[in-house]
């Protein structure tokens, strides 16, 4: 079972968004703990990742993304969820089975 220690609930209790943090949370304490092991970070690829979560929560992602060293695939169907990682990080849109790079802003 998965405690929300914060609030001292079960995870199944929490809202949406605290539930998505704290899974992601395993997620990178995973591929922390895979990294000190091997010496090289995963590959991660993280579906729709930013859903759910608010501002503060995206935030605090992309600085843990940033530190983790690791290659890390982001998807989602939502651009403006992804503007504060803007110049921080290679963005791309697909349309019509094509991959471009993402104008400028988005």
């Amino acid at each position: 079972m998965v405690i929300h220690r914060a609030k001292g609930i079960p995870a199944h209790d929490a809202s949406t968004g605290e539930q998505k943090a704290l899974l992601i949370r395993l997620v990178l304490a995973h591929a922390r703990l895979i990294k000190e092991m091997t010496g090289f970070a995963p590959l991660l690829l993280l579906d729709e990742v930013v859903a759910h979560l608010d501002p503060a929560r995206r935030a605090a992602l992309y600085d843990a993304l940033s530190t983790l060293g690791a290659q890390v695939w982001m998807t989602g169907a939502d651009p403006a969820a992804f503007g504060d990682i803007v110049g921080r990080a290679e963005t791309f849109v697909v349309r019509s089975g094509a991959v471009e790079p993402a104008p400028r802003g988005c």
